[in-house]
């Protein structure tokens, strides 16, 4: 009994030597890079006007006004450019083993997405982005949209996406420099523009002027 309560004794205030699990490092934030105009967030805690280098929250809503513009940063080395008068909501993102992983919503104007090669120790990119009527799987790729009412339009610049209409089956798209039109049940036949016709579009989403 007494060699037991030794070894009990000895068990207890021995120092640890095993390692101890540490806490999974935080994923940054998205933030707003660049600003032009007027452009408001809404939160948990109501609106507030955006501001160069502001870290966005999970279901934060971003807003353009008329003449506004901006552009929103993620950790794997991807921008969204809004145009004015655009609805955009970082719905979720999530990094796990190597993957960043985001949810992304337009409900309203103009948008450019574009994903640089994967960067900050990040090995894999899972993005989804949907519009009213549509769903975009996201790989390595740059593409231009627009929801209007109940219809979006669909540019894809570089890359390839997977690509749904809502109620529609998923097929994968390459057609660059062609656009479709995507209503909640069908994809449009793909329809080649020239850069004459590519160029103003891109201007939408393009910032003349840089707001701190």
């Amino acid at each position: 009994m007494k060699n037991l309560i030794l070894v009990l004794f000895a068990i207890l205030f021995l120092p640890l030597s095993f390692p101890i699990a540490s806490a999974a490092p935080a994923v940054a934030a998205p933030n707003i890079s660049q600003l032009q105009g007027m452009v408001v967030i809404r939160g948990k805690t109501g609106f507030q006007h955006a501001y160069h280098g502001m870290q966005l929250k999970k279901g934060d809503e971003i807003r353009t006004g008329r003449s506004g513009r901006a552009y929103i940063d993620f950790p794997d080395n991807s921008r969204v450019k809004l145009g004015s008068r655009a609805h955009f909501v970082v719905q979720d993102w999530q990094q796990d083993d190597g993957v960043f992983s985001s949810a992304l919503k337009i409900f309203q104007g103009a948008f450019r997405y574009t994903a640089k090669a994967i960067g900050n120790g990040l090995r894999k990119r899972n993005t989804i982005v949907t519009t009213r009527t549509a769903v975009l799987g996201v790989r390595g790729t740059d593409f231009w949209g627009r929801v209007k009412n109940d219809e979006t339009f669909f540019l894809l610049i570089e890359g390839e996406v997977s690509l749904s209409s809502r109620f529609g089956q998923t097929t994968t798209y390459n057609h660059a420099g062609a656009a479709v039109q995507i209503t909640a049940t069908e994809i449009s036949a793909p329809k080649e523009l020239s850069t004459e016709t590519i160029a103003p579009l891109a201007a939408e989403t393009e910032i003349t002027k840089n707001t701190l």
